[in-house]
């Protein structure tokens, strides 16, 4: 896996002029998000798949404009994240970010990676809070036009909410020193993550919630009753900031578990 990321990034991008080296890597960004989303959409949102009981919300108001808009704004999304990683890349090459590009050992790496995404998710949990105040919500206001969450809105985002998730790992890489792929592996994780939040269905299993480590893992439904209700369970990968914020959806674990115990039987 390290050799296969070495060779998409070190051979095909570090090498090449900046336009280059954007245009191809928003091609990469763009190939690895859709395959991710279009995936997750088509193993839970094909008409035979809409017919499994484990979906959050029966009644289903997506319609095929509403996805086509999501892409759109996601499509924007994708070439903003691109230009912040060439930026990055190119100012890690100059020495003016910790970003490093000779792997040290697999446990720097793990736990650069374990920083990365602990990090991200307290800075997701704050930025995303702090959009929800009025004088903010119109830039996140597109986000939440999906009440009826598919994968492809995921990263349905107004272009400042875009620069505003981007300037995380801008922080991130002035400041901790973190491996290249390090940081593909972390973006690959937080989509699939997204994918999996933004996936309408709940694909965890009904005993998460009553585990003591496990229980703090953020669901779809979690996410899921975010959009449906515009308000609360603000977290990304776990929920304890919620649950400390004050931000606790109460009745998250009982939907949870009723959703989630309806199981894969068709109806």
């Amino acid at each position: 896996m390290s050799d296969l990321l070495n060779y998409i990034v070190s051979d095909l991008t570090f090498q090449l002029p900046f336009s280059e080296s954007f245009i191809q890597n928003a091609l990469l960004n763009g190939l690895i998000y859709f395959l991710l989303a279009g995936l997750f959409y088509c193993l839970l949102w094909s008409p035979f798949q809409l017919k499994k009981n484990n979906r959050i919300q029966v009644k289903v108001t997506s319609t095929f404009t509403k996805r086509t808009i999501e892409l759109l704004h996601s499509l924007s999304a994708v070439f903003i994240f691109a230009l912040v990683d060439i930026m990055l890349i190119k100012a890690g090459q100059a020495g003016y970010t910790k970003v490093y590009f000779t792997h040290t050992g697999l446990l720097p790496f793990l736990t650069s990676v374990s920083l990365m995404i602990l990090s991200h998710d307290a800075y997701f949990y704050w930025s995303h809070r702090l959009l929800h105040h009025p004088s903010l919500y119109r830039f996140h206001k597109i986000h939440h036009k999906s009440t009826d969450p598919s994968p492809f809105s995921a990263f349905s985002f107004h272009p400042v909410e875009t620069l505003t998730e981007s300037l995380f790992y801008v922080l991130f890489c002035v400041t901790i020193p973190i491996h290249v792929d390090g940081i593909i592996t972390w973006q690959i994780i937080q989509q699939i993550d997204n994918c999996i939040l933004h996936s309408g269905y709940e694909i965890y299993p009904s005993w998460l919630t009553s585990s003591p480590i496990l229980k703090f893992k953020t669901t779809s439904t979690h996410h899921n009753l975010h959009h449906k209700r515009n308000k609360g369970n603000y977290g990304l990968y776990f929920t304890w900031w919620d649950r400390w914020g004050g931000t606790w959806i109460e009745d998250t674990d009982d939907v949870f578990e009723e959703v989630a115990k309806r199981g894969y039987k068709n109806e």
